[in-house]
Parts: C-alpha cells; structure tokens; sequence
C-alpha cells in the first residue's frame, strides 16, 4: 500500500489542512489517465494556434547589395548596339562554338562600327585579332 500525506501551513505555522490517503498501487495507476491522441486544445479568443514542434520555417529574408565598381552601364559605356551588347562582349562572341552565336556576334560587330565609327578606330587591332581567325571555322 502507498500513503500519501499533505500538509500545509499557514503564516502563523499551525496546520491548515492535512490530507492523508492510503491506497492500493493498482488504484493509483488507474486514476491517472494517459494523455489523448490527437486532442483539440483550447485556445482563448485571440490567440493563435501554437506552432508544431516538428513545423518547418520557411520564411527567409532577402537585402539588396549595391555594388557601384561592377556597374554593367558604366562597363559598356555609350557604344552599344540595339542588343545592348558591348565591344568586349561581341569580341568574346566571336569564338563561340555556336555558329549562330558567332554570326550575331559579327552583325553586331558591323551595327558597332557604322553607328560608332570611334570604337572602329580605336580598336581597330582588337578587332583584327579577334576576326582574323574567324575564316578558319
């Protein structure tokens, strides 16, 4: 048999209630009642329903990060062409291992040079360079 004793004091030290009870093991663990599965819970008005412990966050925060040196409107500067694509970038496109890539990349190079005829003459041995080889494909 188990036995249970309480007691509480109050301020002034005598006792206030004393509780004493004595009862058999089997008794005891039946009164105690395992939790339900799947039970609602209660919640106040207002207040909202508590997250699971196995609940997976997906939020996540984005920022903006300026970086001024690799402006791409500052790199290619005025002389563009229609595509927006600069001497140095259609200068790269003459070597691509795609023909059709290639072939924009020389329409683009001839728009350049008639819109712009400075970057023709400034850079008349790049442009050398790099379409000298082109016949070879």
């Amino acid at each position: 048999p188990v036995q249970l004793r309480f007691r509480c004091r109050g301020e002034s030290g005598k006792p206030l209630v004393i509780f004493s009870a004595m009862a058999k093991k089997s008794k005891v663990l039946k009164q105690k009642k395992a939790p339900k599965d799947f039970e609602k819970d209660k919640r106040k008005v207002g207040k909202k329903k508590k997250a699971a412990q196995n609940d997976t966050k997906t939020d996540f925060k984005v920022r903006q990060i300026n970086m001024p040196a690799q402006s791409v409107l500052v790199e290619k500067g005025e002389e563009v062409t229609h595509r927006k694509l600069g001497l140095l970038e259609l200068l790269a496109h003459v070597q691509h291992h795609s023909p059709k890539v290639r072939r924009e990349s020389f329409q683009g190079l001839r728009e350049l040079c008639t819109l712009h005829e400075g970057v023709l003459r400034s850079n008349l041995a790049r442009i050398i360079d790099a379409t000298a080889t082109a016949p070879i494909d």
